[in-house]
């Protein structure tokens, strides 16, 4: 009986607390303490590092990075996120090494995450159709979906608040790029507050407590 108990609490309790993510975004356009060009054939790229300190605290389930550059050469474009103790390779010489020069796009307004488009990365959007430069999902070049580095999946067991930096840097001569926006989008699962369990334990324990006088009650 006290087992029975035991099991019809938690299980009431679970569903009490239970909390479905939420995905949080971010955006940055303007405020680059490096300007908006990228240096052309320059290894010291660019950079910009943005704190983050309104995230509810909790599970990051997931992160896409949006990112939007103009002009230049994408195949000349390599590209990281890092934040706490993630690190992701975004772009690797986009288009490369399935064509010469890389893709040749010179704008690009695109969303990178571990489930992106058709599971292939940008890496070979000449394989999807080349001259797409819309707003879509790809994966990075590094994609995979556990927390080894180099893929979006290292910030999984981070905290999605504190510093994120995202560098870009042009490896060949020929077109300027400029940065017109970067962003995040983050899938939280947040922490309850305190109240919350409160509440959710209360709520457990009435549950069960009348489901087990509506069950064991009669045949007492």
């Amino acid at each position: 009986m006290k087992l029975k108990n035991f099991l019809l609490l938690g299980t009431i309790l679970t569903w009490a607390i239970n909390t479905e993510a939420v995905i949080y975004s971010t955006n940055w356009s303007g405020g680059f303490v490096n300007g908006t060009t990228i240096p052309d054939n320059n290894l010291s790229g660019w950079s910009d590092t943005r704190n983050v300190s309104t995230m509810p605290a909790g599970t990051l389930m997931g992160v896409a990075v949006d990112i939007h550059v103009a002009s230049g050469w994408a195949g000349d474009l390599y590209a990281y996120l890092v934040h706490s103790s993630g690190f992701a390779v975004l772009l690797d010489r986009v288009g490369s090494p399935g064509l010469p020069f890389g893709y040749g796009a010179g704008n690009l307004n695109i969303t990178l995450a571990d489930d992106g488009f058709n599971g292939g990365t940008y890496n070979g959007i000449h394989t999807y159709g080349g001259g797409n430069t819309s707003l879509t999902t790809w994966n990075p070049d590094n994609s995979g979906t556990t927390s080894s580095p180099g893929s979006l999946g290292s910030f999984l067991s981070t905290s999605p608040n504190g510093t994120w930096s995202l560098f870009v840097a042009d490896l060949s001569s020929g077109g300027v790029t400029t940065v017109q926006n970067w962003g995040l989008q983050m899938d939280i699962v947040a922490v309850p507050e305190v109240e919350t369990w409160v509440a959710a334990a209360l709520a457990g324990a009435f549950g069960a407590f009348w489901l087990n006088r509506q069950i064991w009650g009669r045949k007492a």
